[in-house]
């Protein structure tokens, strides 16, 4: 999918760029990293980091906030271990 996701970001003005680990800040520069998963594998944050109001913008509202209960019901999200506050 690495040709797919490459035209998106073209098509945006954006570049993909090798990630290499403890990379700069991106912040205003249309500059995606993409990194290696069997090098940088996934770590998923405590379930109340999922989907939650970005804290440099506008609150996102509701029903994006509200993505978190369906993924963790249906386990695309997972208690991490860490004390949490899980969706009821």
């Amino acid at each position: 999918m690495y040709s797919q996701v490459e035209a998106a970001a073209t098509a945006k003005g954006m570049t993909l760029e090798l990630g290499k680990g403890n990379d700069p800040d991106t912040l205003g520069r249309k500059l995606i990293y993409v990194y290696d998963t069997a090098k940088f594998p996934f770590y998923q944050a405590e379930v109340y980091h999922q989907f939650h109001n970005d804290f440099q913008s506008a609150a996102y509202g509701k029903k994006y906030n509200n993505i978190v209960l369906e993924a963790y019901e249906d386990g695309r999200v997972k208690d991490s271990g860490c004390p949490d506050r899980i969706p009821v």
